[in-house]
């Protein structure tokens, strides 16, 4: 059965769904998102999600034209209507249709519920590799739907086996393009929150490991990651993801680490709690 999905207060197939050329969202990328996972009819950290979305509207100046309950709502009727059993959720919100060619006017929103698939599973065995960029995102606490740099740079990170990029200004990392990052330092758990997106999943694994390992939030020197024990990054789709190297340095020695692998049972854990907390 073809999924069906939510736009602008209807319920239609993805071939039914038709975006104006002139939506502002189109014509300048003047639009917000988020994305998590549905697990056993279970919208993942949705209240989290929801929270972001609202901070990232209000953080370009997109008006939510749809109170968080009927958010809710439509969200647990997209999950019913198509019973996949595990699946994702995506919305966007744009600056809806002009006339100019650049005001903004009423909001459009578009919710996707697709299936949802799982890196490839050997990654986690292996760990994964980092290309370097100094460059810093526009907006950068707002999930925006710019991600210009990034799919400018992806042949070239693919090219020498990368996964992703992670981006610094010479002295300070910020973040991977679509992942939090997180190092550890002599049994040292760190991670930074200033200027740069808040991540949901890395919230959440500060939540679930905060009485594992000891924890420090704050700026993340360059040398820092290049000289940390082990190092792993987060995102709805990714998790926990251990990373071996990044440019041409390995990360510690180069294999995954045994707190690495600690931290991602403890948050496997820690999500299996959540979806047994949150059933209807």
């Amino acid at each position: 059965m073809e999924a069906i999905h939510y736009y602008n207060g209807q319920y239609l197939k993805k071939n039914e769904i038709s975006i104006s050329p002139d939506d502002v969202g189109f014509l300048r990328g003047y639009g917000v998102f988020d994305f998590f996972r549905v697990e056993e009819g279970i919208p993942i950290f949705l209240d989290d999600h929801l929270d972001r979305l609202v901070a990232s509207a209000q953080g370009i100046g997109i008006e939510m034209t749809l109170t968080r309950k009927e958010l809710e709502v439509i969200i647990y009727d997209l999950i019913k209507k198509n019973g996949l059993p595990v699946s994702s959720i995506k919305i966007f919100l744009t600056g809806g249709l002009t006339i100019d060619g650049f005001t903004p006017s009423e909001p459009t929103i578009l919710i996707l519920n697709q299936p949802f698939s799982e890196p490839q599973e050997g990654i986690y065995k292996t760990g994964a590799s980092l290309m370097l960029y100094n460059y810093q995102r526009d907006f950068p606490t707002v999930k925006s739907t710019q991600y210009v740099k990034a799919l400018e740079l992806q042949k070239a990170w693919q090219k020498d086996g990368h996964i992703d990029v992670l981006y610094h200004n010479g002295e300070y990392i910020s973040e991977v393009s679509r992942s939090s990052v997180f190092i550890f330092k002599n049994g040292v758990l760190k991670t930074n929150k200033k200027e740069v997106l808040k991540g949901i999943t890395q919230t959440n694994v500060l939540r679930a490991l905060k009485k594992k390992f000891p924890i420090e939030v704050g700026d993340i020197k360059l040398n820092e990651v290049l000289n940390a024990d082990e190092m792993f990054i987060t995102s709805t789709t990714k998790r926990i993801l251990p990373i071996i190297k990044v440019g041409e340095q390995l990360i510690g020695k180069g294999k995954i680490g045994e707190l690495t692998n600690e931290a991602i049972q403890e948050f496997s854990v820690y999500v299996k709690d959540y979806i047994n907390q949150h059933r209807q």
